[in-house]
């Protein structure tokens, strides 16, 4: 609430971040029941506010990282979650300062989730995979980022989940508006790095998802290439389109 103070004057508006705060827990058991606990302390799990108060929060750990560290790591971070980067053999004096930084303000790390790895084996973050690679045309070494292997199986689950036998009472442009806005948020939020070869992929994969789910709403009674080409499922049924260049080459 001290940081809030320092920029924020309105009353009102203070009150208000500190109800947030002080708004009690519900927990849920496996049977259903809930269970009412105060919260003495940190920011409300998947409340609105927290993202907010944790870069407000953890901005002092930019500055302590990416300005005060011999050897220059870079910090990436979102929200609470974050990567540091650093040169080989640096990584765990970094992560004794880290201990410590949080200790002396409260927080603790997970320990569990918290690991050093060696980039050029690559890691996951925030959906992405990131690894540091040789390029295959140049040979300089640069940071590859794509969507990760669990992302992109998230992806073909919630198509499915859309396109499958039992939502074949669906009208074609009910069921493309039920599509498009998951292939859109999802595209817009990997959209980005080195992207384009698994947009390319995904994107066949859910044209061919999509025929198959017309070619069963029709009785199999079609042929299912030919009756159902590609280029109809955009121009005709309005199916949204998924990028096939990289985020940077827009």
């Amino acid at each position: 609430m001290r940081l809030v103070a320092r920029r924020v004057s309105d009353g009102s508006v203070l009150r208000l971040i500190k109800l947030w705060l002080r708004a009690p827990i519900v927990e849920v058991d496996k049977e259903g029941k809930g269970r009412i606990r105060p919260n003495r302390c940190g920011t409300p799990q998947g409340g609105v506010i927290s993202p907010l108060l944790a870069n407000l929060y953890l901005n002092g750990l930019d500055w302590a990282v990416n300005e005060r560290v011999k050897g220059r790591p870079v910090l990436v971070r979102y929200a609470d979650d974050f990567v540091i980067l650093s040169a080989p053999g640096q990584g765990k004096e970094l992560w004794e300062r880290l201990r410590r930084w949080a200790q002396a303000r409260g927080l603790k790390v997970n320990e569990e989730k918290t690991r050093l790895v060696d980039s050029r084996r690559g890691f996951n973050f925030l959906g992405f995979s990131v690894r540091w690679q040789p390029s295959r045309l140049s040979g300089r070494w640069y940071g590859h980022v794509e969507p990760s292997v669990k992302s992109r199986q998230r992806l073909r689950d919630s198509v499915r989940a859309r396109l499958n036998h039992w939502t074949n009472w669906k009208s074609i442009s009910e069921a493309v508006e039920d599509l498009n806005p998951l292939l859109r948020g999802w595209s817009g939020y990997f959209h980005f790095g080195q992207s384009s070869r698994v947009m390319g992929r995904l994107r066949s994969w859910v044209e061919d998802r999509m025929k198959r789910w017309l070619w069963r709403k029709h009785g199999c009674r079609r042929a299912l290439w030919s009756d159902y080409p590609t280029v109809r499922l955009y121009a005709r049924y309005g199916l949204w389109p998924m990028p096939l260049t990289a985020g940077w080459k827009k």
